[in-house]
């Protein structure tokens, strides 16, 4: 140990002799900092910028008709743009556009058609057609800048989509509020009118009676048919404001059965997009039962999110399919819509069972479970995934058999409905005069014949039974219904069309506080600068120890000089790697949840580093710096610094572990974003073995030594 101390005092020594040699070192102390500064500066916060870069914008919308108005939604998003700074948004036509992007002066353009908003306005139709954006990107001038102004694309579309959804709500239900206000205001009337009528009915029936007793009694019928003269004008005030109230509500009973198209089509494209998970959930369950058999666990997470997701997004499906059946049944009971439902509660239960198994696989795979035990929970998820396309086979043959018909069926009448109501009131207005008629012909004249008193007889019987028919179809209509109706027609269009179009607010929460996308790669470029400055050292520095000025003193032997030499090293890295740590807190404004935590992994990888390549060199010479550059390059491209590591090809996910790198930004990480014990003492572990496996590869320093001095020698021989 002396020997190993006697060395590393005489290279400090010959340092503080020497101004050039000092120089230097301080020159490397300092120079990978700024290696890792630069790059780390640059890097702080690109995304902060991007208002900088210059998208064009076409537009060619010739506008369209909507509810009585013109309007043109690709000027109204031109308008919204100009507001925005988010991105250098330039406006102009198509050809100066087009040819902008072509010569670089653009990173992308993105054309609305002249037919957007007449796509548009066709979603509200029967036969809608999907508008169109068009978006060109010029992938040349910088990668990165295609995917920012792609996401500014993506963003511009989802806020046309919500703006829309939110239009053509508020549109509907400004509509519906006056009529839902008059219903309001009529509602007794209605509800009376609905009495008025089955006492109509009542009415006809005593008259009836009394025509039968005028077939013997003449006086009789005469006296009754003054009576019913008196009846006769309340009979026909309550026809007209029965009419009224009939024309009223054939607007609400039109909403009803565009409600009811509404939920048709929704539960057939629901059922569709149901179909077209449960598809896409086998397909990834034969991929996992693959990689499993495989013993490749490499993509199982990302493949069980893919799976898991839609499972979620299938169940709400079905739920708010249920939810619509149930209220619908409610009003309009009928047994296709009950079995519809039970058949989607089953169907629910499934999907929400077949969720519950993907989750429990996860967690076994994140508990490291036996192939075995992933493969038996993957046939449990499929065998689930088979019964629920059995049920959905089910679902489709009855909506398609039963419930369709049922729904089409019920539109069909409830429009019937109303018009068989005007007809029977217009048949009775006719018949009131008639009446009239009829009781002052009796009036004048003292006797009636029997013939006629029959006659009219019949056609109260024929009057009676349409108002029968129109008393048992408003049967329905009572005050719960009503309400229930005119709350569904008042509600505030504002509030509801901002909930229609952006019903989900994404609460986004940074749970270890590194935001910032410098802060992010601080571990990388600090990691790559220490195992730089290792590098630089080998390069400028000898590994070799001069034992020309020891003198009459004992001379080290081959390892002493080894392990001697090497402390020089490892001071300046330790001093290589605390002043890039400082500098990133104190010059770059890093805030780490532990700074000695930090400063702790710094020292650690710079021996680590440092060990390793002054081993490599030490042994190998020349050859040993070209394989420490070789690792360097392995480590940068495969070490998950920047990109996470599965977006990488396979070869370096399963070389990852064998990387000091990995383990020293992950120790950098825990000291930036807030440490777990288990992690730290799993990465210093690791960082302490490399350094312990290559103190011990220093024994083959002398069987290498004949080998690379020979090396060394024909090198400097060439002259090269």
């Amino acid at each position: 140990m002396k020997q190993v101390l006697g060395v590393f005092l005489q290279d400090l020594k010959s340092i503080a002799k020497s101004k050039a040699a000092l120089l230097i070192v301080i020159g490397l102390c300092i120079l990978p900092s700024l290696y890792a500064w630069i790059n780390i500066k640059a890097s702080w916060n690109p995304y902060a910028h991007t208002g900088n870069l210059p998208i064009v914008v076409v537009n060619n919308d010739e506008g369209a008709a909507y509810n009585g108005r013109q309007i043109n939604v690709g000027k109204q998003i031109v308008q919204e743009l100009e507001q925005n700074k988010d991105i250098d948004w330039i406006f102009s036509d198509s050809w100066q556009g087009n040819y902008g992007l072509n010569e670089g002066k653009y990173y992308a353009l993105i054309e609305i058609p002249n037919d957007f908003s007449r796509n548009i306005v066709s979603l509200t139709t029967e036969n809608p057609n999907k508008p169109d954006i068009v978006y060109r990107v010029n992938e040349k001038l910088n990668a990165i800048a295609s995917k920012i102004t792609n996401a500014a694309t993506l963003e511009l579309a989802d806020k046309v989509k919500s703006n829309f959804v939110a239009e053509v709500t508020k549109e509907v239900l400004k509509t519906l509020n006056p009529v839902g206000g008059t219903l309001q205001t009529d509602k007794a009337k209605i509800l009376q009118l609905r009495d008025t009528v089955t006492q109509a009915s009542d009415d006809i029936a005593q008259i009836q009676g009394f025509i039968t007793k005028a077939n013997s009694n003449a006086a009789a019928l005469q006296s009754y048919l003054n009576s019913v003269k008196n009846t006769l004008p309340k009979l026909n005030e309550q026809i007209t404001g029965l009419q009224n109230a009939v024309e009223a509500n054939k607007s609400l009973i039109l909403a009803t059965k565009q409600g009811i198209n509404s939920i048709e089509t929704n539960l057939n494209n629901d059922l569709i997009q149901l179909q077209t998970i449960n598809q896409q959930s086998q397909t990834l369950l034969s991929t996992l039962k693959s990689l499993n058999a495989a013993a490749n666990s490499g993509d199982f997470a990302g493949i069980i999110n893919q799976i898991s997701a839609p499972l979620s997004s299938a169940s709400d499906l079905v739920g708010a399919e249920i939810k619509s059946l149930e209220l619908l049944n409610q009003s309009y009971p009928n047994q296709a819509f009950t079995q519809l439902i039970s058949l989607l509660n089953d169907l629910q239960g499934l999907i929400t069972a077949e969720e519950t198994k993907v989750n429990a696989l996860k967690t076994l795979l994140d508990n490291g479970a036996s192939e075995e035990a992933i493969d038996s929970a993957i046939d449990q998820i499929s065998e689930l995934n088979n019964q629920v396309s059995g049920d959905l086979s089910q679902v489709f043959s009855n909506f398609y058999s039963l419930s369709s018909d049922a729904l089409n069926n019920l539109a069909d009448n409830l429009s019937g409905s109303m018009d068989n109501s005007d007809a029977v009131l217009a048949s009775t207005r006719v018949i009131i005069p008639q009446l009239n008629a009829l009781t002052n012909y009796g009036i004048a004249g003292s006797e009636l014949s029997v013939s006629e008193a029959n006659d009219l007889a019949n056609k109260l019987s024929a009057l009676q039974s349409e108002l029968n028919q129109l008393s048992g179809t408003m049967q329905d209509l009572n005050e719960k219904n009503l309400a229930e109706i005119i709350n569904l027609m008042q509600l505030n269009p504002g509030t509801v069309s901002d909930f229609l179009s952006s019903p989900i607010n994404v609460q986004e929460i940074d749970i270890y506080n590194m935001g910032i996308f410098g802060v992010g790669l601080t571990p990388f470029y600090t990691v790559l600068a220490i195992w730089v400055g290792g590098l630089l050292l080998s390069s400028l520095l000898s590994v070799e120890h001069n034992a020309s000025e020891e003198v009459g003193k004992p001379k080290p032997t081959m390892m002493q000089a080894h392990y001697g030499k090497m402390l020089l090293f490892l001071a300046v890295s330790i001093m290589q790697a605390v002043i890039v740590t400082l500098g990133n807190k104190f010059i770059l404004g890093v805030k780490p949840a532990d700074m000695l935590l930090m400063l702790g992994f710094a020292i650690l990888s710079a021996l680590c580093f440092t060990t390793i390549i002054f081993t490599l060199v030490s042994i190998f010479g020349n050859v040993g710096k070209a394989v420490v550059v070789v690792i360097m390059v392995f480590q940068i491209a495969g070490s998950g610094g920047i990109y996470p590591i599965q977006t990488n090809p396979r070869i370096f996910g399963i070389l990852q572990p064998l990387w000091p790198f990995t383990y020293a930004m992950g120790g950098f990480r825990e000291a930036i974003a807030g440490p777990l014990g288990s992690n730290v003492i799993k990465y210093s572990s690791v960082l302490l073995l490399f350094t312990g496996v290559f103190l011990f590869l220093a024994v083959l320093k002398k069987p290498f030594h004949r080998v690379t001095a020979y090396m060394e020698h024909k090198f400097r021989e060439s002259g090269l």
